[in-house]
């Protein structure tokens, strides 16, 4: 058994023992149900995020969860006792140890992305929406910006798209609305700027 399928074996359990699907960890960890099932088949390793993040939904330490102890004792006896999966933060890497002692290094995810997570964006827009209506030589300031509300969602989607690797994860409804409402408040683009709302089946079409 390798190294992988020993980590997925424990996946798997683990969330048997906490009785929820894999479509609910999948979402759970923004990650699709087929990366899910890969880790618990052995066929691939999660990320360090990934990792941290099933460690604190299980409420086990990273150690219980891919350290040397409890893995090397779930492996066949006749392993070699370097074949173990191993997990150890460094600065903003992480060494993942595997096959007999062979290391390779998986950076962090991209820090833009925690960036683009972490950032107040609700309050970046109301700001925004604040110094349009107070900068604008006439009421349009003030009843326009409202739209601007309707990217919170839009923008959060596109957070999670990058995350999941879903592009079907992007709020795409909102998104046309937005487009419609502001066009049309902007320009007067009422018609035909209604004709985005068409292309919202196209898109999932695509995009699934």
């Amino acid at each position: 058994m390798t190294n992988a399928q020993i980590l997925g074996d424990k996946l798997y359990q683990l969330r048997k023992d906490k009785g929820i699907s894999q479509e609910e960890l999948a979402d759970k960890l923004g990650v699709s149900r087929q990366a899910i099932s890969k880790w618990e088949r052995g066929e691939a390793l999660p990320d360090t995020d990934n990792l941290i993040s099933i460690a604190k939904l299980y409420e086990v330490s990273l150690d219980q969860l891919v350290g040397n102890t409890n893995v090397a004792q779930e492996a066949p006896t006749t392993q070699p006792t370097t074949d173990v999966v191993t997990v150890e933060v460094v600065g903003e890497d992480t060494t993942v140890v595997v096959e007999n002692g062979k290391q390779t290094t998986t950076p962090k995810k991209n820090r833009f992305v925690r960036f683009l997570s972490n950032l107040p964006y609700p309050i970046v827009v109301t700001v925004a929406f604040i110094l349009w209506g107070c900068l604008s030589k006439d009421e349009t300031g003030w009843q326009v910006g409202w739209t601007l509300y309707l990217t919170i969602p839009v923008y959060y989607s596109i957070v999670g798209c990058i995350r999941s690797k879903r592009l079907s994860a992007f709020n795409y409804p909102v998104f046309c609305t937005f487009v419609f409402c502001f066009c049309g408040m902007m320009w007067n683009l009422w018609h035909p700027m209604w004709v985005v709302f068409l292309t919202i089946p196209i898109f999932y079409s695509v995009a699934r």
